[in-house]
């Protein structure tokens, strides 16, 4: 199938919007909300959604800014014929038509829509109630939507691809033939039905033999279960009654008259209580100030120890700081001299420094100009080189230009005509008649001129021989034709010598030999000088220019620095030659490289010093704070101390009278406990809460003993309806049942067990053919992927009959990485070329192959993953599938696509 065109009719925002398609590649471009992925959910549900759906699919079509429900038009080419289908979504009052462009052939309402399904190739068009569930899964591998161009198509199970027509596909292909023999498909068609019996794919079938067999099996359990139940129950009737009469007896014959007994004793203890209970409160009374004055006298005690200490120890820290200030004071002394030395000492270094920089500066420059004279010297001797060797070579050219124009290939040109014309000189020489006169008594003449006796001639043509007067013979040398050709040939090559030789202004080949040896020599005396030739001439000077001002600016500085070249000559006698002032300089940068770090050394040592004075001057004023402080805390405790004494006349008196104190509180807590056993002896406080409560309690019992009177009787009644029916039979009885249903379940899911165990060997008796399902669509993949990834096998994948295609995997390096292990540009182009694979094997399937719709799949790729995207899509078109691309970003793909269409130019 091949989309030719479209037309959508109040569908969302596109009120009339008229789109053709290229059969092979078409663009269709627009920013965010123009419309993109509305025109293909039209088309989508157009095709496969029946007109007279409704609920959200339809909703999603209808606009809200044009008026009228949304029409859907499409063209398209199908079993060899085009067609029109025209769909209007109104819910009941939808409408469908379908035409045949060739054939003339109308379709409307269900009969268009059947007719529509099976040119899709699908069973049928999808109503409301399967909108929700089906419609996703119709052209789910073929159309890419935004943010999933990168998901596992594989991953959601053989419903999201059509899984039944690419299996059949797979199937007629040469490399994927897997024809089952009659019998093995009756086997396995046979093990389906028996499974397809009680089996379903979520579990045992409803009303099949086998639920039917667990059904009873469970009733009869439950039975069984019922009938334990009532047993139990008997059993608990009877044991609660037995347990009720023991509660009865219990509480009349002992828990009631415990209480009783209990009320009277608590009457007899409560008087004894009550008078410790006052004894008590006098003791706690008399004991409470006594023990106030010892804890006072305890507390002064106390501070007056501490006092004691913490004047000891302030005295002590008073003094020892009074002997530390006197060091320190020293101590800073000392490091007050250290560093006025180091700065003494850094500037004598920043002073020889400067000298030193001096004597740098003077010898640098000494050294420049000594240098500048050199190369002023040398650049001098160069140019008058260069005068003498431009007049040599203009003299040169002059000779050049005098000789004749040739080369190599004229002299060997010339010298190949030369041995032409010899060549066929020689050949006409060899064919022509040799005459000599021997001896004669007449005159004998050739061509009419008399030969002497001895004269031998030779004729390359006919002549006359006259002997005598009376005789005359014409002669025709050998070789007849021929030897008239080697004439022409012989005066045609020396013509053609002459003329070369006329055309190189030259006498002879020998003259030519020696006019090029000449012109050769020149040439390389030319090539030397050339080479040798310095820089023209306003260069030189230009040079010649700068190091003369350097050298005027040398002696200007020099002058600047004459009174400390004065002092230095009378200590030393400096140096003129430029390798002896090199030497001085390199021992002077040395001397100066040695004193900066000197200069540097003593300014870190004077940084240092300054630093530890610093934090000495700080750390002695702390001290000095701290002393004071010490002396006023010293102050503050003598002057408590000396408070407490004046209060407690003295330590040894205070401490007499705490002892006194000690003695009398003794005794009274002593007395206390007497008091306090005698009293607990008695019994809890709690016993008037008890009495209180012992009425209540006693009224309790009396309740409960008739509440289980009355649960007596009941118990007694159910355990005598439970009686009536004898619950040891019937347990007897459901067990006979059970064993019977359990045989029964038992047995026919012996037989269902071994049909599935029948199905798993048949299916793994097959696994191993499975590889000529997968291995064809891998190497399809691999077709697309190998312009991107090139050298051997690239994707790979399994097939399950059950799941269907799974385990996509693709190589990277030497190491294959299952899809999750992928980076997202990856996992983009390997699903891509999965849904391209998948369609080229489908193109043929009943002609039931859709366009590939890639909807901004790749709205944020990078221009290297469009650019793979682009040649995945290229290979597509050439084996002749049809893409329409979407996408936001148009400048991302250039001129791709046959067709272009902007929709906010078109909307």
């Amino acid at each position: 199938m091949r989309l030719i065109n479209c037309q959508l009719e109040n569908v969302r925002q596109h009120g009339d919007l008229k789109l053709t398609f290229s059969p092979q590649l078409t663009v269709i471009s627009g920013p965010n909300e123009s419309g993109k992925s509305t025109l293909v959910e039209a088309l989508h549900r157009a095709l496969f959604l029946k007109a007279s759906a409704s609920g959200a699919p339809v909703e999603a079509l209808q606009s809200r800014i044009h008026l009228g429900p949304p029409k859907i038009l499409i063209g398209f080419e199908a079993k060899g014929e085009n067609w029109e289908l025209s769909k209007r979504f109104s819910g009941t009052t939808g409408n469908v038509t379908l035409k045949s462009i060739g054939s003339g052939l109308n379709f409307s309402g269900p009969s268009a829509e059947d007719e529509l399904a099976k040119l899709l190739g699908v069973k049928d068009t999808v109503g409301s109630k399967q909108a929700t569930t089906i419609l996703p899964t119709r052209w789910a591998h073929l159309w890419v939507m935004q943010g999933s161009a990168g998901a596992n198509l594989l991953a959601e199970g053989k419903d999201s691809y059509d899984f039944d027509s690419l299996l059949a596909q797979l199937e007629k292909s040469g490399g994927a033939v897997i024809q089952q023999s009659s019998h093995d498909q009756s086997v396995a068609k046979q093990i389906e039905a028996a499974l397809e019996a009680n089996f379903t794919s979520r579990g045992i079938k409803k009303n099949s033999a086998l639920w039917q067999r667990k059904e009873e099996f469970e009733t009869a359990r439950q039975a069984v279960k019922d009938a334990q139940v009532q047993l139990s129950n008997y059993n608990n009737a009877g044991l609660e009654l037995l347990g009720i009469t023991e509660q009865i007896e219990q509480l009349q014959g002992k828990d009631l008259p415990a209480l009783e007994e209990r009320r009277k004793i608590i009457n007899q203890g409560l008087e004894v209580t009550n008078s410790l209970d006052n004894a008590v409160k006098l003791a706690l009374q008399e004991i409470e100030p006594l023990r106030m004055r010892y804890d006072a006298s305890q507390n002064q005690l106390k501070q007056l120890t501490v006092l004691a200490e913490e004047l000891h120890q302030k005295s002590e820290q008073f003094k020892a700081l009074q002997e530390s200030e006197q060091e320190n004071e020293a101590s800073e002394l000392s490091l007050v001299k250290v560093t006025e030395e180091r700065r003494n000492s850094r500037v004598l270094l920043e002073s020889q420094k400067q000298e030193i920089e001096k004597n740098n500066q003077l010898v640098q420059l000494l050294l420049e100009q000594a240098t500048a004279l050199d190369t002023l010297q040398r650049l001098t001797k160069s140019i008058d080189q260069q005068n003498i060797n431009i007049t040599k070579l203009e003299q040169l050219k002059q000779q050049l230009a005098a000789l004749p124009l040739i080369n190599k290939s004229d002299i060997q040109k010339l010298r190949l005509l030369q041995q032409q014309s010899r060549d066929a000189n020689t050949r006409q020489q060899s064919m022509a008649a040799g005459v000599q006169l021997l001896r004669a008594d007449q005159t004998v003449r050739i061509n009419g001129e008399a030969i002497k006796t001895g004269e031998q001639l030779q004729f390359s043509s006919a002549f006359e021989l006259q002997v005598g007067n009376g005789v005359a013979l014409e002669i025709m040398p050998g070789g007849g034709k021929a030897l008239g050709d080697l004439k022409a040939s012989s005066i045609a090559a020396d013509e053609a010598y002459a003329q070369y030789l006329k055309q190189l202004n030259l006498q002879s080949l020998e003259a030519g030999e020696q006019a090029l040896e000449q012109r050769s020599g020149l040439d390389q005396q030319l090539l030397a000088l050339s080479a040798n030739t310095l820089p023209n001439s306003q260069e030189l000077e230009i040079e010649q220019n700068v190091l003369q001002q350097r050298l005027s600016d040398c002696e200007k500085q020099l002058a600047l620095l004459a009174e400390f070249k004065h002092a230095m000559e009378k200590e030393h006698l400096m140096p003129v030659e430029i390798n002896e002032l090199q030497t001085l300089h390199f021992k002077v940068k040395q001397t100066l490289t040695h004193t900066a770090t000197a200069c540097k050394q003593a300014e870190t040592d004077l940084d240092s010093a300054q630093l530890t004075l610093q934090n000495f001057q700080k750390k002695r004023l702390a001290d000095s704070g701290q002393l004071k402080v010490l002396e006023s805390e010293c102050s503050d405790r003598q002057k408590r101390y000396d408070e407490l004494i004046i209060i407690n006349s003295s330590h040894e008196i205070l401490l007499d009278k705490i002892s006194a104190l000690s003695s009398d509180l003794k005794q009274a807590e002593e007395q206390l406990k007497l008091l306090e056993a005698q009293r607990a002896a008695c019994g809890s406080n709690d016993n008037k809460k008890e009495l209180a409560a012992l009425p209540q309690q006693i009224d309790a019992l009396q309740q409960q003993i008739e509440q289980l009177i009355d649960q007596r009787g009941a118990a007694k009644e159910r355990c005598d309806n439970i009686s009536k029916n004898d619950p040891f039979a019937a347990i007897e009885q459901a067990n006979a049942l059970l064993e019977i249903a359990q045989s029964d379940y038992q047995n026919l899911k012996r037989i269902t067990d071994a049909h599935k165990r029948l199905q798993e060997l048949f299916m793994e008796a097959q696994a191993d053919l499975s590889s000529r399902y997968s291995e064809p669509l891998a190497q399809a993949i691999n077709s697309y992927l190998q312009p991107l990834i090139p050298d051997g096998p690239i994707a790979q994948l399994n097939y399950d009959q059950y799941k269907g295609f799974g385990g996509l995997r693709l190589r990277r390096g030497k190491e294959f990485y299952d899809f999750d292990e992928l980076s997202g540009g990856m996992r983009e182009q390997l699903t891509a070329a999965l849904r391209l694979s998948m369609a080229d094997v489908l193109k043929d399937a009943n002609d039931g192959c859709l366009p590939l719709v890639f909807d901004d799949a790749f709205a944020n790729s990078d221009p290297v993953r469009i650019d793979s995207i682009k040649k995945m899509l290229n290979t597509a078109v050439d084996r002749g599938l049809q893409v329409i691309l979407l996408t936001c970003d148009p400048t991302a793909y250039g001129s791709f696509g046959e067709k272009v269409w902007d929709l906010a130019k078109n909307c």
